[in-house]
């Protein structure tokens, strides 16, 4: 199977950082998530968190960031816990990166903090929001950041979509709690 051409989703490259196996599994259309008590607080989370904010911008069908707000130039992404922050990172700069070739402008790294607060003066920044923890992380995109999505994890993501079978199983803390645990280890 070629999937080559296919665009990458954010949910993929949140897989990519949290399991090879699970993303494969996903890709694959192997989708065990619809059982899972942790999917279901999560979407209770975002259902019910920052009620006033218009979620949920699709674009392209390809990925489906939480909410936009344009008069302070930042993008959200909402999560359950930070658990698993350096996948949401990711996936946030997924969609900033994404967001930047469909033209919208991403704040300049050369910039600094002291432009964080004055959107006028810069490009789009990301946040990550985790409601339940009352806290928030700062994401900025930078040159490394791109040259990392571009050169290395998107094709990365590829090469595990394209196999014809999955990844080994590799146990982490993380696996009891995963929706796919039963297909790894049954």
């Amino acid at each position: 199977m070629d999937t080559e051409e296919k665009p990458i989703t954010g949910t993929e490259i949140a897989y990519y950082f949290i399991c090879a196996r699970k993303l494969w599994f996903f890709t694959h259309n192997i989708q065990c998530e619809h059982d899972s008590d942790a999917v279901r607080m999560g979407r209770h989370i975002h259902k019910t968190s920052y009620k006033r904010k218009k979620k949920e911008v699709s674009v392209d069908g390809v990925i489906k960031v939480d909410w936009i707000d344009h008069d302070k130039k930042v993008i959200h992404e909402v999560k359950k816990s930070s658990s698993m922050e350096q996948a949401h990172e990711w996936q946030l700069k997924y969609y900033m990166w994404y967001l930047e070739q469909k033209g919208l402008d991403m704040a300049d790294e050369s910039s600094g903090e002291e432009f964080t607060d004055q959107p006028s003066k810069r490009g789009y920044i990301g946040e990550l929001n985790y409601p339940k923890m009352r806290k928030t992380k700062t994401v900025i995109l930078s040159d490394t950041d791109r040259k990392t999505l571009e050169q290395k994890i998107i094709p990365n993501i590829r090469k595990i979509k394209n196999r014809e079978k999955p990844p080994k199983t590799v146990e982490w803390d993380i696996c009891k709690y995963c929706s796919y645990n039963e297909l790894c280890y049954s």
